[in-house]
């Protein structure tokens, strides 16, 4: 006869076996006859990426414990919108008809699943209604949406998600409202009431548990936009990153949630301008935003712009020209460096060359040398605007990905560098030949 403790150890054996959470698997194929080399599946707290077979199928495991949660699959130009939770596995078969991604789906997650692929979310917004009659347009598409959802009986944890997921999916129209309705009248000169802002900001709810949702982060982003340029009498580039802080600190509770607007915005804004303005961002970003992960790609951000700071020896680069021969950075060696990075498709671009060859043809004899750096990926359609507009100067191909521009932290073309005598950086982010202030800071550079 078995002892009583050896009878209760396996009750307990079993009483454990019984709560753990089984493995969860989403497998995946493509019908296609396209090969896609891999597969990303992307959760709130994970990422994975898998090869895909010879007949694009995979599947992936995902860990034991994760959040019931939003999540997508990626393959190619193409993604699926996915909800995953610890337990349900499904397959996830998708056919392509044209570019046009079909999925379809199998297995215990299923359901959700197709849900979320097969419901009809169209709905054509009448942006010439006024604020208030647009926005109970909005509220009766949402109602709509919500008497669909609660029809297919799921449970209360995915309900109460779907509908936050979909109201900000609704009411991103009320975003697009902004401009679209100044078309609709055929009235540019039209100010909108404060009621539209005050309704912008009445749909958000401050909600930690949304900040992975994309539609979420979007209407965040775009109304403290919106709101900081209705409060400002006049648009200045650093008064809106202001502005906008601001709000967030006046306005924003939740900790969470204010972190991330406030890593957002200041680190957007040194992205694209460089730490310029550090010193006076640095005690917002210090009070407000505490996750070290932010902290530390927020620190790597700064420290690739000291990199190319005023005085700091410029990141070097060997391309070749027109004709074929290697230009190196070092060839310039003891001139002024005035650098365009631009692309043929480029409208502002192609706008400014007119205003480069006048400056160009100005200091023609001087000790400055005016370089082109084409980031085409189509090497002929640079070669073919180079020759039959006769672009002047050093016209140079660096292609889509290139490790200088990255250097410079360049995200948006026209871009120019100037680079002094010894090959320093004098301005990583230098004004354009159209600018006035161009030819006066060239005028007043020494020994030009």
């Amino acid at each position: 006869m078995r002892s009583r403790l050896t009878i209760l150890a396996m009750m307990f054996i079993a009483l454990v076996s019984c709560n753990t959470t089984p493995e969860t698997h989403v497998g995946f194929h493509v019908e296609d006859t396209q090969l896609y080399p891999e597969a990303v599946l992307m959760t709130k707290d994970s990422i994975y990426t898998q090869a895909l077979t010879a007949n694009n199928s995979t599947t992936f495991t995902l860990l034991k414990k994760f959040e019931p949660a939003y999540g997508a699959m990626f393959f190619g130009q193409k993604h699926v919108l996915l909800y995953v939770e610890p337990g349900k596995s499904f397959e996830l078969s998708v056919k392509m008809e044209g570019r046009k991604a079909v999925p379809t789906f199998s297995g215990e997650g299923a359901k959700k699943n197709q849900y979320l692929n097969n419901t009809d979310f169209s709905f054509t917004p009448d942006y010439k209604l006024s604020e208030t009659e647009f926005a109970a347009s909005l509220d009766k598409q949402l109602e709509k949406l919500y008497k669909n959802l609660d029809a297919q009986g799921f449970d209360n944890y995915f309900n109460n998600l779907e509908k936050k997921r979909l109201k900000y999916t609704v009411f991103s129209s009320l975003l697009e409202y902004r401009s679209a309705h100044l078309y609709a009248i055929e009235n540019f000169e039209y100010q909108y009431p404060d009621a539209y802002f005050n309704k912008l900001a009445e749909v958000f709810t401050e909600d930690e548990d949304m900040l992975g949702m994309g539609v979420y982060q979007e209407y965040m982003k775009k109304m403290v936009s919106y709101i900081s340029i209705n409060n400002m009498p006049e648009f200045e580039d650093f008064l809106y990153i202001k502005e906008q802080l601001n709000y967030v600190c006046q306005h924003f509770k939740n900790p969470a949630v204010a972190e991330f607007m406030v890593d957002y915005i200041i680190s957007d804004h040194v992205a694209g301008e460089g730490i310029g303005k550090l010193e006076e961002l640095a005690p917002i970003y210090k009070t407000k935003v505490h996750d070290p992960k932010k902290i530390a790609a927020f620190n790597a951000l700064c420290d690739k712009w000291r990199r190319i700071a005023p005085g700091q020896p410029s990141p070097s680069f060997t391309y070749k020209d027109i004709n074929g021969k290697e230009v190196h950075l070092s060839d310039f060696a003891g001139k002024y460096v005035y650098i365009d990075n631009w692309a043929t498709w480029c409208g502002p671009c192609r706008r400014e060359q007119p205003m480069l060859k006048k400056l160009e043809e100005r200091y023609a004899g001087k000790n400055i040398c005016f370089v082109s750096v084409s980031c085409d990926q189509d090497k002929s359609a640079w070669e073919k605007v180079v020759k039959e507009d006769k672009l002047e100067g050093i016209q140079l191909f660096a292609g889509a990905s290139d490790a200088f521009m990255d250097a410079y932290m360049i995200t948006a073309i026209p871009h120019f560098i100037l680079i002094d005598r010894e090959g320093k950086v004098i301005n990583a982010k230098m004004s354009r030949p159209s600018d006035p202030e161009t030819v006066k800071f060239l005028d007043a550079l020494e020994g030009l």
